[in-house]
């Protein structure tokens, strides 16, 4: 009787630590429409999140938090050590060394150019030659996109480069003829202009402008940090990691994910 008496208070006390998820917590950009940004509450919004979201709700072991965070300061967050993962993290052609190892991917975008339209006359589909002595803007900590050629081109300073915050703020100052042409997602262009024609932020004194020509293909990933997967800071990196290609998989498979990204267009 005392023995059963003992084994009980085990399994009572036992219960509370088999149940208890763990928590984690995955940074992603905060202005990066329509895929991942921080809505009027404070929360991860996008079509990304919406992705994520359902994946992480089928992990039973994780209680998955995601906060929003400036694309930069997340980047050192995950150089220092400072945080699990990041998202929409890419991999080729990027030098963000301290993000590895990564995901499955989750999506492939599609980077163009967008210019004034007198800029594409005639047109100029050799990237990035065509677009020597041209100015191009891009989002901040996006620094990754355009190729080594055209790094080198900047570099050279044969190529005027500018970065803003947020794909909005480059799409206006391309329209009010401050730059020539940006470098932007296509999916994510479609979307932020037609809001910005919708709501008349788009002036009609602004610059007709067009897509050019396709600059690249970049799966989207998340990054986990290399340097705090180093110092052990995260004991259940290689289960969740698991756990969520293995939801990415059946979601992919089943064609989830793209039910879920065709409903914003």
């Amino acid at each position: 009787m005392k023995k059963k008496i003992i084994i009980f208070f085990i399994i009572l006390f036992a219960l509370p630590a088999f149940g208890k998820k763990i928590d984690v917590t995955i940074y992603v950009d905060d202005a990066y429409k329509p895929y991942s940004f921080e809505g009027k509450d404070g929360k991860a919004e996008g079509m990304y999140i919406d992705v994520l979201r359902t994946a992480f709700s089928r992990m039973n072991e994780f209680e998955v938090k995601m906060e929003p965070v400036p694309w930069k300061r997340g980047k050192k967050m995950m150089e220092e050590g400072n945080g699990f993962a990041l998202t929409p993290a890419f991999y080729h052609g990027h030098d963000w060394p301290y993000l590895y190892p990564y995901s499955l991917p989750f999506y492939t975008e599609t980077i163009i150019t967008v210019c004034s339209e007198e800029k594409l006359e005639p047109p100029k589909p050799n990237w990035p030659d065509d677009y020597i002595g041209m100015t191009i803007g891009n989002v901040a900590g996006f620094d990754g996109w355009g190729g080594e050629k055209f790094k080198a081109l900047v570099e050279k300073k044969k190529i005027p480069y500018e970065e803003v915050k947020g794909s909005s703020s480059n799409i206006l100052k391309l329209g009010s003829k401050r730059i020539d042409c940006i470098m932007m997602e296509e999916l994510a262009f479609e979307y932020e202009f037609k809001r910005l024609m919708q709501n008349g932020r788009y002036k009609k004194r602004f610059d007709k402008i067009r897509k050019g020509t396709t600059i690249g293909k970049d799966n989207v990933y998340i990054g986990y940090s290399k340097t705090a997967i180093e110092k052990g800071k995260y004991p259940f990196q290689f289960k969740f990691m698991q756990a969520f290609d293995s939801e990415i998989y059946r979601m992919i498979k089943s064609g989830e994910i793209k039910k879920i990204m065709n409903a914003y267009r």
